[in-house]
């Protein structure tokens, strides 16, 4: 980085390097229309006594000489106006004109009006950049060699100054051209200092724009880091909920989720900590209601089964036996109950024995233990797997089979019931009288259910039941 140290001014506009550039060009132009105003303003009192003074001075001098000045105004008035471009073309241009054509009458191309020149040619470069200032360096070698071949082959006599008058007229013009090399010098300082200034801006600004890249990455490196810790985290909470979920749906409602602990091995953020909250909450109010809509169905199928089994519509037991000769059969036995199948109830598993095999029947998908299945056999050798599958496969169709008959009875009986219900209702309904109404009903239930004695009370009073 530079170490010039440099001020811009005030209303330097930091933000567009092209209108800075602009007024700059613009500056040089004014000074430079000053400095020529001034110095033909100047030289115009000398062009008028001259005129008095010298013999055959030529006029036309001092028509340039106020031309100049009025061109100079004209620029001036557009750079105020901030016609810039209109500014430059016209003091180039018209300076040029008058340069060549003020040097036809003073000493032609050796003379002092040769030093403005490279000047014009400088200045055009340094307001008008590359476009001004090729096309004025060709006219200019054009118009100088012309006038020279002019000179050299007769057409062209310029006008030569007097000795004493053309040694003031160096001396102005030295000091003419010196000012204005100061002037464009200053501007070139000035431009200098500028770009300096812009390339320290630009620096800072890519300095900047660097760590600010920088610390865009590292807060993108940032962010891909923890999204992807997040994915792992989510990913890890969701395999560990997703097991405990089929581990429920195995039937493992013991199973426990422990949130806190999970939460603190893999750092998981709240809201996953919250989901597998809810979830636990979730799944033990639904296992909760499992189990009591179980245990209500078992009991239902117990006090059913028992019912059914009480009333003795059905026997209990059966007895399998064979003997060699004879056709196997099977007895109704209340004592037939194998070993076996007391293990095979209390386990709810498939007892296996060398010479027997016993399995539990469950009925209401396992709900209910209802029996046992068991088989007794001369041992010989083990059961195999498709021994045991066809067993298990028996016993679950025998209790499919049983509780759809267990079914069918309770339905048959419930329409029994509801028949006779409907009977008696209809008979009650017969009657037109209360009196007749309550014998009845009395009437009737007792024959339903062959009752010995039966009663029916009409009271508002708590305190008349001990007359019942």
């Amino acid at each position: 980085m530079s170490n010039v140290t440099w001020t811009p001014p005030a209303d330097l506009p930091p933000d567009d390097p092209l209108a800075e550039d602009r007024r700059r060009r613009a500056n040089l132009l004014r000074t430079v229309a000053r400095i020529v105003l001034v110095s033909a303003a100047v030289f115009l009192p000398a062009c008028f006594v001259a005129l008095f003074l010298v013999p055959n001075f030529p006029i036309w001098l001092a028509v340039l000489d106020a031309l100049t000045i009025l061109i100079m105004l004209v620029v001036l008035r557009r750079l105020a106006q901030d016609h810039f471009e209109q500014a430059a073309q016209l003091g180039i241009v018209s300076l040029s004109v008058v340069m060549f054509a003020a040097m036809v009458f003073a000493n032609g191309t050796r003379g002092p009006l040769i030093l403005l020149s490279p000047l014009l040619m400088l200045i055009a470069g340094a307001i008008g950049e590359r476009r001004y200032a090729q096309p004025t360096i060709i006219a200019h070698i054009a118009l100088y060699v012309l006038l020279t071949i002019l000179e050299a082959v007769g057409v062209l006599t310029p006008y030569q100054i007097p000795a004493p008058a053309l040694r003031w007229v160096w001396i102005a013009i030295f000091i003419m051209a010196a000012v204005l090399i100061v002037a464009i010098n200053r501007q070139f300082i000035a431009y200098l200092g500028l770009s300096l200034f812009a390339s320290r801006r630009r620096e800072e600004s890519l300095a900047e724009l660097n760590l600010q890249v920088q610390t865009i990455a590292a807060t993108e490196r940032t962010a891909q880091a923890q999204t992807l810790l997040e994915a792992r985290q989510l990913q890890e909470a969701v395999r560990e909920y997703v097991a405990f979920l089929e581990r429920i749906a195995a039937g493992d409602y013991g199973v426990v989720l422990d949130v806190d602990g999970l939460a603190e091995r893999l750092a998981l953020p709240q809201e996953l900590v919250n989901l597998g909250k809810y979830l636990k909450t979730t799944v033990a109010s639904l296992v909760t209601a499992l189990n009591e809509a179980q245990s209500a169905q078992r009991m239902y199928l117990r006090q059913s089964w028992a019912s059914l089994m009480e009333a003795g519509r059905v026997p209990r037991g059966f007895r399998y036996h064979a003997e060699a000769e004879e056709t196997p059969d099977v007895e109704v036995a209340e004592d037939a109950w194998l070993p076996p199948m007391t293990r095979a109830v209390r386990s709810k598993e498939v007892v296996v024995e060398p010479d027997a095999l016993a399995i539990p029947i469950a009925s209401g998908t396992r709900a209910q233990l209802i029996g046992a299945l068991g088989v007794r056999r001369v041992a010989q050798e083990a059961w195999s797997e498709d021994e045991l599958a066809m067993v298990t496969t028996v016993a679950d169709q025998l209790a499919q089979t049983l509780e759809n008959l267990r079914l069918l009875d309770e339905t048959t009986r419930r329409a029994a019931r509801e028949q006779m219900a409907g009977e008696i209702t209809g008979r009650i309904r017969e009657a037109v009288e209360i009196e007749a109404v309550l014998q009845r009903a009395l009437t009737e239930l007792g024959r339903a259910f062959a009752a010995e004695r039966g009663a029916a009370y009409l009271t508002l009073s708590e305190q008349e039941e001990g007359q019942l």
